[in-house]
């Protein structure tokens, strides 16, 4: 009864009053949307909280456009029943279930396209250190729910890159409670096998690798992971050294530098020297030391990166032109991964817009200048 009603006061209500009664649905969907994402943002949206960041997801790219789909058909409806040429009714029927179509598009594109994009960057750094080209592949931030046809992919396009070193930066895993650990990591480990360095491959713990702690280095061959510790080797290129962090020292630059002075006064002046951190907040300490190279991950670039604005979120105290990329820093230079996989907290979904999914290739050549 309350429909014929409804239609028959619109009816026999003036232009003005009709078209105020027809936009008033409209209106409060759109105040509803505004306060519900300023609640998003005081309850630590940027922080970042990401229980609060797959909840603004739901809402704004899930529930939204159910919401948007149904009051633009019964825009629709209201269209047929009432006679004649409604053009309010008619803008706002198709700018709806247009809005509704747009943000399915763009829950899409942002979940499933983007995040297996997979770009290769590519960057030079010269140096009077070596004699000899040296080339790196680093990445970071796998972060898989399951490994599968993506992780082939990453480790294929590594393969093809030829690397003489392979740096790791953390973060292999990032299962579901009902996903056994030792499985997946037997599966990616198998990946990593397939890689062939000629000076093999180093990485650092993550945040989300806790059983990998337990595990003894035959388990986890041919990674050798650092942690607090270095490796140096000797090539036709010259001499270099490779120093880890700790996850905790990667993310607190003052205790970092503890190690790193000590790992400098034991290395040649002659040595090229690299850092490899989960977090890059450690390369904030660094500007004046004798490092070539600083390497890490973790701020994934942000992820979703804003035209003009930039990343909305870092989980760093790095400035936000530090969170990806290949930067000089001062006397080093610093590359920060914006990861091959994406942020997989608690079931969220991967979720990446204008920053693909990434590996680095750095060439070191000497400088003859």
């Amino acid at each position: 009864m309350m429909g014929p009603i409804f239609l028959k006061r619109l009816l026999a209500s003036n232009a003005s009053a009709r078209r105020v009664v027809i936009a008033l649905p409209f209106l409060i969907l759109l105040i509803w949307l505004i306060l519900q994402n300023l609640a998003y943002v005081r309850a630590g949206l940027f922080n970042p909280n990401f229980t609060v960041i797959f909840a603004c997801y739901e809402f704004n790219l899930i529930h939204l456009p159910k919401v948007f789909f149904l009051l633009g058909i019964v825009y629709a409806m209201l269209l047929i029943c009432l006679k004649g040429h409604h053009l309010c009714l008619s803008i706002l029927s198709i700018g709806l279930v247009s809005l509704a179509i747009s943000l399915i598009g763009f829950r899409y594109y942002i979940t499933e396209v983007e995040p297996k994009k997979l770009v290769v960057k590519r960057v030079t750094q010269y140096s009077k250190k070596l004699t000899h080209p040296l080339r790196i592949v680093h990445f970071s931030d796998i972060q898989s729910a399951g490994v599968g046809s993506y992780e082939a992919k990453i480790f294929k396009t590594i393969q093809g890159l030829k690397p003489d070193l392979v740096l790791y930066t953390g973060d292999f895993l990032q299962l579901p409670r009902t996903v056994d650990f030792n499985t997946e990591w037997e599966k990616l480990l198998s990946l990593f096998k397939t890689l062939k360095p000629r000076f093999g491959t180093f990485a650092v713990y993550g945040d989300t690798e806790l059983q990998l702690y337990s595990k003894a280095q035959s388990e986890i061959d041919p990674i050798l992971l650092l942690s607090s510790r270095s490796e140096s080797f000797t090539f036709e290129g010259g001499d270099l050294s490779i120093y880890g962090l700790s996850l905790y020292n990667s993310k607190n630059p003052l205790w970092a530098m503890r190690g790193i002075e000590s790992w400098i006064l034991n290395e040649s002046k002659d040595s090229f020297k690299i850092i490899i951190g989960h977090a890059p907040d450690y390369a904030m300490a660094l500007k004046d030391s004798p490092v070539d190279l600083c390497l890490a991950g973790h701020t994934h670039g942000g992820q979703v990166r804003l035209p003009f604005v930039g990343p909305l979120v870092i989980d760093s105290a790095v400035p936000k032109s530090w969170a990806l990329g290949y930067n000089k820093i001062g006397l080093p230079y610093l590359n920060v991964s914006a990861g091959a996989g994406s942020n997989r907290y608690n079931g969220l979904p991967a979720l990446r817009f204008n920053c693909p999914t990434e590996l680095t290739v750095i060439e070191i050549l000497p400088d003859e200048i």
